[in-house]
Protein backbone atom coordinates (compact mmCIF):
# COMPACT_ATOMS: atom_id res chain seq x y z
CA UNK A 1 0.00 0.00 0.00
CA UNK A 2 1.06 3.57 -0.37
CA UNK A 3 1.05 4.49 3.49
CA UNK A 4 2.18 8.30 4.32
CA UNK A 5 2.97 8.75 7.77
CA UNK A 6 3.22 11.53 9.59
CA UNK A 7 5.28 11.50 12.74
CA UNK A 8 8.96 13.13 14.52
CA UNK A 9 11.59 11.85 12.68
CA UNK A 10 14.24 12.66 15.13
CA UNK A 11 11.97 10.43 18.02
CA UNK A 12 13.53 6.73 17.50
CA UNK A 13 10.18 5.06 17.96
CA UNK A 14 8.78 6.50 14.61
CA UNK A 15 11.91 6.26 12.64
CA UNK A 16 11.56 2.55 13.50
CA UNK A 17 8.17 2.57 12.56
CA UNK A 18 8.43 3.70 9.34
CA UNK A 19 11.17 1.57 8.37
CA UNK A 20 9.36 -1.23 9.35
CA UNK A 21 6.42 -0.80 6.77
CA UNK A 22 9.06 0.63 4.35
CA UNK A 23 11.37 -3.12 4.77
CA UNK A 24 7.74 -4.98 4.48
CA UNK A 25 7.41 -3.78 1.13
CA UNK A 26 5.21 -0.41 1.46
CA UNK A 27 5.87 2.39 -0.37
CA UNK A 28 5.76 4.68 2.14
CA UNK A 29 6.81 8.54 2.89
CA UNK A 30 7.53 9.95 6.33
CA UNK A 31 6.54 13.33 7.09
CA UNK A 32 8.06 15.12 9.54
CA UNK A 33 8.30 18.74 10.94
CA UNK A 34 11.39 17.59 13.51
CA UNK A 35 13.67 16.07 10.37
CA UNK A 36 16.42 12.94 11.97
CA UNK A 37 19.95 14.59 10.92
CA UNK A 38 20.84 11.03 10.33
CA UNK A 39 19.96 8.31 7.96
CA UNK A 40 16.39 7.67 7.73
CA UNK A 41 16.07 6.81 4.69
CA UNK A 42 14.25 7.54 0.89
CA UNK A 43 11.15 7.98 2.29
CA UNK A 44 11.70 10.92 4.21
CA UNK A 45 9.57 14.01 3.43
CA UNK A 46 10.34 17.13 5.39
CA UNK A 47 7.65 19.97 5.94
CA UNK A 48 8.69 23.21 6.55
CA UNK A 49 9.80 23.64 9.76
CA UNK A 50 11.04 27.59 10.24
CA UNK A 51 7.73 29.13 11.12
CA UNK A 52 7.11 32.02 12.97
CA UNK A 53 4.70 30.29 16.23
CA UNK A 54 5.66 27.30 17.27
CA UNK A 55 1.79 26.68 18.00
CA UNK A 56 1.49 27.27 14.83
CA UNK A 57 3.69 25.04 13.11
CA UNK A 58 0.66 22.25 12.53
CA UNK A 59 -2.14 24.36 11.29
CA UNK A 60 0.35 26.41 9.01
CA UNK A 61 1.87 23.10 7.47
CA UNK A 62 -1.34 22.23 5.87
CA UNK A 63 -0.59 23.84 2.42
CA UNK A 64 2.47 21.46 2.23
CA UNK A 65 0.80 18.77 3.50
CA UNK A 66 -2.07 18.63 0.81
CA UNK A 67 0.65 19.32 -1.83
CA UNK A 68 2.51 16.06 -0.77
CA UNK A 69 -1.01 13.90 -0.42
CA UNK A 70 -1.93 15.17 -3.74
CA UNK A 71 1.74 13.93 -5.54
CA UNK A 72 1.92 10.30 -3.60
CA UNK A 73 -2.09 9.72 -3.50
CA UNK A 74 -1.04 7.24 -0.04
CA UNK A 75 -4.10 4.86 0.55
CA UNK A 76 -3.81 5.60 4.15
CA UNK A 77 -2.37 8.16 6.37
CA UNK A 78 -1.11 7.09 9.76
CA UNK A 79 -0.26 9.94 12.20
CA UNK A 80 1.46 9.75 16.03
CA UNK A 81 0.98 12.00 18.35
CA UNK A 82 -2.61 13.14 18.63
CA UNK A 83 -2.92 16.80 19.41
CA UNK A 84 -0.10 17.38 16.98
CA UNK A 85 0.43 15.08 13.53
CA UNK A 86 -3.11 13.61 14.37
CA UNK A 87 -4.31 17.62 14.57
CA UNK A 88 -2.80 18.27 11.15
CA UNK A 89 -3.90 15.44 9.57
CA UNK A 90 -7.69 15.94 10.31
CA UNK A 91 -7.20 19.40 9.17
CA UNK A 92 -6.50 17.98 5.57
CA UNK A 93 -9.66 16.44 4.31
CA UNK A 94 -8.39 14.48 1.57
CA UNK A 95 -6.31 12.81 3.93
CA UNK A 96 -8.69 9.85 4.22
CA UNK A 97 -8.47 7.05 5.87
CA UNK A 98 -6.57 8.11 8.91
CA UNK A 99 -5.71 6.12 11.50
CA UNK A 100 -4.18 7.87 14.47
CA UNK A 101 -1.51 6.19 16.56
CA UNK A 102 -1.39 7.61 20.61
CA UNK A 103 1.71 7.60 22.18
CA UNK A 104 1.24 8.27 25.72
CA UNK A 105 1.21 11.63 27.36
CA UNK A 106 -0.64 13.07 24.01
CA UNK A 107 -3.68 11.24 25.78
CA UNK A 108 -2.74 10.75 29.38
CA UNK A 109 -1.19 14.57 30.22
CA UNK A 110 -2.59 16.87 27.31
CA UNK A 111 -6.18 17.02 27.76
CA UNK A 112 -5.62 18.11 30.83
CA UNK A 113 -3.33 21.51 29.90
CA UNK A 114 -6.49 23.03 28.55
CA UNK A 115 -9.83 23.05 27.18
CA UNK A 116 -7.71 23.86 23.66
CA UNK A 117 -5.55 21.05 23.86
CA UNK A 118 -8.85 19.19 25.03
CA UNK A 119 -10.64 20.20 21.83
CA UNK A 120 -7.58 19.98 18.85
CA UNK A 121 -7.51 15.88 20.65
CA UNK A 122 -10.89 15.22 20.20
CA UNK A 123 -11.40 16.98 16.82
CA UNK A 124 -8.39 14.48 16.09
CA UNK A 125 -9.45 11.35 17.36
CA UNK A 126 -13.01 12.05 15.70
CA UNK A 127 -11.68 12.49 11.91
CA UNK A 128 -10.01 8.85 12.78
CA UNK A 129 -11.09 5.59 11.30
CA UNK A 130 -8.57 3.94 13.60
CA UNK A 131 -6.76 4.93 16.94
CA UNK A 132 -3.72 2.40 17.99
CA UNK A 133 -2.49 2.63 21.47
CA UNK A 134 0.01 0.17 23.24
CA UNK A 135 -1.67 -0.13 26.39
CA UNK A 136 -5.31 -0.24 28.07
CA UNK A 137 -5.03 2.70 30.16
CA UNK A 138 -4.73 4.72 26.99
CA UNK A 139 -7.60 2.34 25.37
CA UNK A 140 -9.69 3.75 28.57
CA UNK A 141 -8.66 6.99 27.99
CA UNK A 142 -9.33 6.97 24.65
CA UNK A 143 -13.31 5.99 25.48
CA UNK A 144 -13.73 8.58 27.61
CA UNK A 145 -12.30 10.96 24.85
CA UNK A 146 -15.41 9.74 22.59
CA UNK A 147 -13.52 7.12 20.33
CA UNK A 148 -16.00 4.21 19.94
CA UNK A 149 -13.97 1.32 21.43
CA UNK A 150 -14.53 -1.09 17.74
CA UNK A 151 -12.16 2.14 16.21
CA UNK A 152 -9.20 1.43 19.29
CA UNK A 153 -6.44 -1.18 18.48
CA UNK A 154 -4.45 -2.02 21.14
CA UNK A 155 -0.88 -3.27 20.99
CA UNK A 156 2.60 -3.02 22.05
CA UNK A 157 4.98 -2.19 20.05
CA UNK A 158 7.35 -4.57 21.51
CA UNK A 159 10.68 -5.91 21.14
CA UNK A 160 13.24 -7.69 18.74
CA UNK A 161 13.81 -10.87 20.92
CA UNK A 162 17.20 -11.69 18.42
CA UNK A 163 18.11 -8.38 19.87
CA UNK A 164 16.83 -8.02 23.79
CA UNK A 165 17.58 -11.35 25.82
CA UNK A 166 19.16 -12.13 28.29
CA UNK A 167 23.28 -13.49 28.12
CA UNK A 168 23.03 -16.66 27.38
CA UNK A 169 25.82 -17.39 30.13
CA UNK A 170 23.90 -15.56 32.85
CA UNK A 171 25.17 -12.66 34.62
CA UNK A 172 27.80 -13.03 36.99
CA UNK A 173 26.02 -11.93 40.72
CA UNK A 174 27.36 -8.55 42.22
CA UNK A 175 27.96 -7.54 45.46
CA UNK A 176 25.96 -4.40 46.22
CA UNK A 177 26.24 -4.66 50.37
CA UNK A 178 27.57 -1.84 52.31
CA UNK A 179 30.91 -1.37 51.99
CA UNK A 180 31.57 -4.16 49.86
CA UNK A 181 34.35 -4.29 47.45
CA UNK A 182 33.18 -6.62 44.70
CA UNK A 183 31.63 -6.24 41.10
CA UNK A 184 28.71 -3.43 42.03
CA UNK A 185 25.37 -3.59 41.17
CA UNK A 186 24.67 -1.68 37.56
CA UNK A 187 21.02 0.07 37.67
CA UNK A 188 20.32 1.59 34.25
CA UNK A 189 17.99 4.35 33.18
CA UNK A 190 17.15 4.29 29.38
CA UNK A 191 14.89 6.88 29.77
CA UNK A 192 15.34 10.49 27.51
CA UNK A 193 16.53 13.56 29.97
CA UNK A 194 13.10 15.50 30.10
CA UNK A 195 10.49 16.55 32.59
CA UNK A 196 8.15 13.82 32.44
CA UNK A 197 11.19 11.25 33.13
CA UNK A 198 11.82 12.57 36.44
CA UNK A 199 15.82 11.31 36.28
CA UNK A 200 16.26 14.15 39.31
CA UNK A 201 14.58 11.38 41.34
CA UNK A 202 16.95 8.64 40.63
CA UNK A 203 19.85 11.20 41.35
CA UNK A 204 18.51 11.90 44.88
CA UNK A 205 17.93 8.19 45.25
CA UNK A 206 21.78 7.99 44.45
CA UNK A 207 22.71 10.22 47.08
CA UNK A 208 20.92 8.45 50.02
CA UNK A 209 22.21 4.90 48.50
CA UNK A 210 25.87 6.60 48.32
CA UNK A 211 25.22 7.82 51.81
CA UNK A 212 24.46 4.51 53.39
CA UNK A 213 27.31 2.86 51.71
CA UNK A 214 25.80 0.83 49.10
CA UNK A 215 28.07 -0.38 46.50
CA UNK A 216 26.52 0.66 43.04
CA UNK A 217 26.47 2.75 39.88
CA UNK A 218 24.16 4.43 37.70
CA UNK A 219 23.94 4.26 33.49
CA UNK A 220 21.67 7.45 32.48
CA UNK A 221 21.19 6.11 28.41
CA UNK A 222 19.50 8.87 26.69
CA UNK A 223 19.29 12.36 25.97
CA UNK A 224 17.46 15.60 26.49
CA UNK A 225 16.82 18.98 27.60
CA UNK A 226 17.25 18.03 30.93
CA UNK A 227 21.43 16.63 30.56
CA UNK A 228 22.93 20.05 31.47
CA UNK A 229 20.98 20.40 35.04
CA UNK A 230 21.28 16.50 35.65
CA UNK A 231 25.24 17.03 35.55
CA UNK A 232 25.34 20.16 37.87
CA UNK A 233 23.26 17.68 40.43
CA UNK A 234 25.82 15.14 40.08
CA UNK A 235 28.72 16.96 40.28
CA UNK A 236 27.21 18.76 43.52
CA UNK A 237 26.39 16.21 45.22
CA UNK A 238 29.64 14.09 44.87
CA UNK A 239 27.92 11.41 42.47
CA UNK A 240 30.51 11.54 39.72
CA UNK A 241 31.98 8.48 40.37
CA UNK A 242 28.57 6.72 40.63
CA UNK A 243 26.63 7.89 37.95
CA UNK A 244 27.66 7.71 34.36
CA UNK A 245 25.93 9.74 31.01
CA UNK A 246 26.09 7.27 28.67
CA UNK A 247 24.09 9.29 26.16
CA UNK A 248 21.69 8.26 23.23
CA UNK A 249 22.67 4.83 21.94
CA UNK A 250 22.08 2.42 19.16
CA UNK A 251 19.95 -0.40 19.47
CA UNK A 252 23.00 -2.53 19.53
CA UNK A 253 24.81 -0.66 22.05
CA UNK A 254 21.28 -0.33 23.54
CA UNK A 255 20.91 -4.14 23.94
CA UNK A 256 24.70 -4.69 25.12
CA UNK A 257 24.37 -2.23 27.93
CA UNK A 258 21.34 -3.74 28.93
CA UNK A 259 22.69 -7.42 28.74
CA UNK A 260 25.44 -5.80 31.11
CA UNK A 261 23.23 -4.39 33.67
CA UNK A 262 21.18 -5.93 36.48
CA UNK A 263 18.48 -3.51 37.39
CA UNK A 264 15.99 -1.17 35.08
CA UNK A 265 14.87 1.93 36.99
CA UNK A 266 11.90 3.68 35.42
CA UNK A 267 11.03 7.34 37.55
CA UNK A 268 8.72 8.81 34.53
CA UNK A 269 5.12 10.44 35.84
CA UNK A 270 3.25 9.59 33.06
CA UNK A 271 3.85 6.21 31.09
CA UNK A 272 1.66 3.76 28.82
CA UNK A 273 3.55 0.84 27.79
CA UNK A 274 7.44 1.69 27.34
CA UNK A 275 9.37 -0.15 24.97
CA UNK A 276 12.22 0.64 27.36
CA UNK A 277 10.68 -1.23 30.08
CA UNK A 278 9.92 -4.31 27.62
CA UNK A 279 13.47 -4.17 26.52
CA UNK A 280 14.82 -4.60 30.10
CA UNK A 281 12.37 -7.33 30.63
CA UNK A 282 13.15 -9.31 28.01
CA UNK A 283 17.03 -8.77 28.75
CA UNK A 284 16.32 -10.21 31.56
CA UNK A 285 17.15 -7.20 34.58
CA UNK A 286 14.95 -6.51 37.48
CA UNK A 287 12.49 -3.57 36.90
CA UNK A 288 12.05 -1.15 39.15
CA UNK A 289 9.45 1.49 38.20
CA UNK A 290 7.33 3.84 39.10
CA UNK A 291 3.41 3.19 40.43
CA UNK A 292 1.76 3.91 37.12
CA UNK A 293 -1.23 2.01 35.48
CA UNK A 294 0.51 1.26 32.41
CA UNK A 295 3.64 -0.34 34.78
CA UNK A 296 1.03 -2.33 36.76
CA UNK A 297 -0.28 -4.07 33.39
CA UNK A 298 3.30 -5.41 33.11
CA UNK A 299 4.54 -5.45 36.79
CA UNK A 300 2.84 -7.03 39.82
CA UNK A 301 4.59 -5.45 42.92
CA UNK A 302 7.15 -8.02 44.38
CA UNK A 303 6.62 -10.76 42.09
CA UNK A 304 8.12 -9.87 38.59
CA UNK A 305 9.49 -6.55 40.32
CA UNK A 306 8.85 -3.38 42.50
CA UNK A 307 7.33 -0.36 42.69
CA UNK A 308 7.56 3.28 43.73
CA UNK A 309 5.39 6.37 44.13
CA UNK A 310 6.23 8.40 40.95
CA UNK A 311 8.64 11.30 43.39
CA UNK A 312 9.45 9.81 46.00
CA UNK A 313 13.28 8.88 45.68
CA UNK A 314 13.31 7.65 49.50
CA UNK A 315 10.84 4.94 48.15
CA UNK A 316 13.25 4.03 44.76
CA UNK A 317 16.20 3.90 46.88
CA UNK A 318 14.35 1.50 49.61
CA UNK A 319 13.06 -0.38 46.64
CA UNK A 320 16.42 -0.69 45.24
CA UNK A 321 17.64 -2.21 48.40
CA UNK A 322 15.15 -4.94 48.74
CA UNK A 323 16.09 -5.95 45.04
CA UNK A 324 19.78 -5.62 45.92
CA UNK A 325 19.40 -7.93 48.54
CA UNK A 326 16.82 -10.23 47.59
CA UNK A 327 18.47 -12.40 44.94
CA UNK A 328 15.94 -15.21 44.54
CA UNK A 329 13.24 -12.09 44.10
CA UNK A 330 15.45 -10.79 41.08
CA UNK A 331 16.06 -14.58 39.39
CA UNK A 332 12.05 -15.35 39.63
CA UNK A 333 11.31 -11.95 37.98
CA UNK A 334 14.12 -12.51 35.41
CA UNK A 335 11.98 -15.65 34.38
CA UNK A 336 8.69 -14.52 34.83
CA UNK A 337 9.70 -11.10 32.58
CA UNK A 338 11.43 -12.99 29.98
CA UNK A 339 8.47 -14.95 29.19
CA UNK A 340 5.79 -12.20 29.30
CA UNK A 341 7.70 -9.99 26.67
CA UNK A 342 7.92 -13.38 24.60
CA UNK A 343 3.80 -14.09 24.60
CA UNK A 344 2.88 -10.33 24.55
CA UNK A 345 5.11 -8.09 23.15
CA UNK A 346 6.95 -9.43 20.45
CA UNK A 347 7.62 -6.43 17.57
CA UNK A 348 6.86 -8.73 14.42
CA UNK A 349 4.12 -10.51 16.19
CA UNK A 350 2.27 -7.17 17.09
CA UNK A 351 3.23 -5.25 13.95
CA UNK A 352 1.69 -7.70 11.84
CA UNK A 353 -1.60 -7.19 13.23
CA UNK A 354 -1.16 -3.34 13.03
CA UNK A 355 -0.48 -4.22 8.93
CA UNK A 356 -3.25 -6.42 8.78
CA UNK A 357 -5.55 -3.67 9.93
CA UNK A 358 -3.79 -0.65 7.94
CA UNK A 359 -4.46 -3.17 4.71
CA UNK A 360 -7.80 -3.67 5.59
CA UNK A 361 -8.51 0.10 5.82
CA UNK A 362 -7.03 0.70 2.51
CA UNK A 363 -9.23 -1.66 1.07
CA UNK A 364 -6.25 -4.30 0.58
CA UNK A 365 -7.17 -7.99 0.41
Amino acid sequence: MRLLILASASVIHARRWAGWFSGRGHNIRLATLEPYGGETGPYEYRLPSRLPFDALRYPLAVPSLKKLIKEFAPELVNAHFVPGYGFLSALVSSARPLAVTAWGSDVLVSPRKSPLHRWRIRFALSRAALVTCDARVLADELLRLGVPEGKILTVPMGIDPQLFHSPPGGRPEFTAGRGSAGRPAAVVSTRRLEKIYDLATLVRAAVQLKNECWNFRVILAGDGSRKAGLERAVRRDGLSEVVEFAGELTHQALASLLADSDLYVSTATSDSTSVSLLEALAAGLFPVVTDLPGNREWIGHGRNGLLFPAGDHRALANCLVRAFEDRGLRENAGKINIALVREKAVWQDNMELVERKFLELAGKP
